[in-house]
């Protein structure tokens, strides 16, 4: 029997936490600008800062590859110790709006503490995470506002729930239009076209290689394209992010 494939050497300047699911991986970014990409579900935010601050001391920046409540419930106590938050322009917007059904997610019945986005994000911007940089690229689908980051460097590639190691990111036509589906595809063949050598998802294991994975799941996006009626199976609740006070 041929040996499994193992997942790819990450560098040794960031930490990868995998958390069991539906919570989110983390991705922590130690140095002169300590960052935190995504923030777990807010019943998990006081682990998640400490863990978080065990690692790099005070952290300067959250980034949300976009705004599902398993993504940003950390948000709220980590910008009270003094992080900025970034996300998508979209969302930001929204957020800043505290427009009702900001936050919101599939199956997941969680509440999100307030938070202001500081830093609306656009594609192509470069942000310094630790002490690499790092590019904005906006793939929508899976949310309007939804991000990817890209280290190019290294090759590695930061994918929020546009896909994982095991299927596609899925869409919510009911929310965000009849064209979510071809959109998400679209966004898929950008994050392809990028050739990465890493995938780290916000849920499952770091793909062992890239490229299937990424081919996997262009064979799977063009069928949600195709019967758009099984692209967002099942509930879908509303959170609505409460008025910050003093915000």
């Amino acid at each position: 029997m041929s040996p499994q494939p193992t997942a790819p050497a990450l560098p040794s300047w960031l930490t990868w936490w995998q958390r069991p699911f539906p919570d989110a991986n983390t991705l922590l970014l130690p140095g002169r600008q300590s960052a935190l990409i995504d923030s777990g579900f807010v019943g998990h935010a006081q682990e998640t800062t400490a863990w978080a601050r065990s690692h790099a001391g005070d952290i300067d920046l959250v980034v949300n590859t976009h705004w599902h409540s398993d993504h940003v419930g950390a948000n709220a106590l980590l910008q009270a110790q003094g992080a900025a938050i970034a996300a998508g322009a979209p969302e930001a917007e929204a957020i800043g709006r505290r427009d009702p059904g900001c936050c919101a997610a599939e199956y997941l019945d969680q509440p999100v503490a307030p938070y202001t986005v500081d830093i609306p994000l656009d594609d192509g911007q470069v942000l310094r995470l630790g002490d690499a940089d790092w590019q904005v690229v906006r793939t929508p689908g899976h949310t309007p506002g939804h991000l990817a980051l890209w280290q190019p460097e290294e090759r590695l590639l930061v994918v929020g729930d546009a896909l994982s190691d095991y299927d596609v990111g899925w869409v919510n036509l009911a929310l965000d239009g009849p064209d979510a589906a071809t959109t998400a595809l679209s966004s898929l063949e950008r994050l392809a076209g990028l050739a990465p050598r890493v995938l780290l998802p916000s849920h499952g294991p770091v793909p062992a290689d890239a490229d299937a994975a990424l081919a996997a799941a262009l064979r799977r996006a063009p069928r949600r394209v195709a019967a758009p009626a099984g692209a967002a199976a099942g509930s879908y609740t509303q959170l609505t992010l409460p008025t910050r006070v003093g915000g």
